[in-house]
């Protein structure tokens, strides 16, 4: 059993079954929840089981300001969703690569079938962990972020939840802490296809440096150690950890379909993966030029902007190489996508595939009602300046929604090719 229990699932559909074979113990054969003493049980309680006294008791405010308390349990709330995100994405991840290996006959098999989540058959019993994780996922994305983030927003009859003018009396005092250091926000996004942006030195760092390092720093990516600080490993977890599953979604159901290539010799051929073009690259250039200042000259240190501007160029034009170069061997992945859509759109896997790109559309696309979009109106909101507290705020954030998150989609080999 690992160490940490909340890792230790099954997806065996026996002992998931079975009462005695699910139960998580210790190394000693003893249940490590509910575990029964001298006379009887110990007497499990409600508080005991979720941990209450740890999570309840988390957070600690910066000032006496009351509205402070809703900023940290919008926060605390919004980490505790991305937790279940996080292991839902391992799960589809772990289901994927036991699919994997397979003997051909018998993935192709389970590949085409359809697993309703209460239907009592093999297929149905082997798919519904993961079939209920990308449910999750979807709705995590679409009905449970947003509605948080609204919590420093308006309510019902534009009732304001939170208030600017308070926000400014305790904002100085949690420098340089950021929402650009959600680390667990960087996990999900990795499993969504977007490491090549995580890269990207685009995000300003010089609240990081003065505070972390001593010294100002230029423009730094969001999986930079300076900026994630205790949270770097837990945004890109070492081949050791659990959550390491989690972050390797997109590459794995990639090899999944690409080991479904049989399922439509005789349709015609698909259309090829999409490739990030030139001009792609070129716009979001300008779009960064102009957040900082340079379209307008309006730049406070123009040596200093133009080489954060060229810095991102060859970053940009680097990832988008090495993205087309991996799109451009997808060739297998794009057949079984095509073909499983072909073939059974109406199978479990179908239906999984297409709750994960329904999660990354509900968090990162530019249209209402998504998270970030949601996210970007409340700081909008409450940040007059357009900065946040690590030294970012609505323009990166409006650069990275509309002209960066778009090239890098989850499943590109599935996605677009969607009805």
């Amino acid at each position: 059993m690992p160490t940490d229990p909340w890792w230790a699932f099954a997806l065996d559909p026996a002992t998931r079954a079975d009462p005695d074979a699910n139960r998580l113990r210790d190394d000693g054969g003893t249940p490590i929840v509910n575990a029964p003493g001298a006379g009887g049980r110990l007497g499990l309680d409600y508080a005991g089981y979720l941990g209450l006294g740890g999570l309840l008791g988390a957070g600690t405010p910066a000032s006496s300001v009351p509205d402070e308390r809703a900023f940290v349990v919008v926060h605390q709330l919004c980490e505790v969703v991305f937790k279940q995100m996080t292991f839902d994405l391992a799960v589809i991840a772990a289901t994927f690569e036991r699919l994997r290996a397979l003997p051909e006959a018998e993935r192709v098999e389970l590949a085409l079938a359809e697993g309703e989540v209460d239907q009592e058959t093999d297929a149905a019993a082997v798919w519904r962990p993961a079939i209920t994780a990308s449910n999750r996922l979807r709705h995590a994305a679409r009905r449970l972020l947003p509605p948080v983030m609204e919590l420093m927003g308006t309510g019902a009859a534009d009732d304001v939840l939170f208030s600017r003018v308070e926000f400014g009396h305790f904002r100085a005092h949690l420098e340089p802490s950021s929402g650009f250091q959600a680390a667990q926000l960087r996990l999900v996004q990795r499993a969504l296809g977007k490491g090549p942006l995580l890269d990207l030195r685009v995000f300003p760092g010089d609240a990081y440096g003065r505070h972390y390092a001593g010294a100002p720093c230029g423009h730094v990516a969001l999986a930079d150690p300076l900026v994630l600080q205790a949270g770097a490993e837990m945004a890109s977890p070492p081949p050791t950890a659990p959550a390491h599953r989690a972050g390797r979604l997109d590459e794995v159901a990639h090899a999944l379909l690409a080991a479904l290539p049989h399922l439509g010799d005789d349709l015609p051929p698909p259309p090829a993966v999409r490739r990030i073009h030139d001009a792609d690259v070129d716009r979001a250039v300008d779009r960064f030029r102009a957040t900082l200042g340079l379209a307008a000259d309006a730049a406070p240190d123009r040596t200093h902007a133009e080489a954060a501007v060229d810095t991102f160029r060859a970053d940009l034009g680097a990832a988008a190489t090495a993205e087309n170069a991996r799109r451009d061997g997808m060739g297998a992945a794009r057949r079984g996508a095509y073909y499983l859509q072909a073939r059974a759109p109406r199978s479990a896997l179908a239906h999984i595939l297409s709750r994960v790109v329904a999660t990354d559309d509900a968090l990162h696309a530019p249209s209402d009602g998504t998270f970030l979009t949601v996210h970007r109106r409340t700081v909008r909101r409450h940040v007059a300046d357009d900065s946040g507290t690590g030294g970012g705020g609505m323009p990166y954030l409006v650069t990275s929604q509309r002209y960066l998150l778009p090239l890098f989609p989850a499943l590109v080999a599935w996605q677009d090719l969607e009805l």
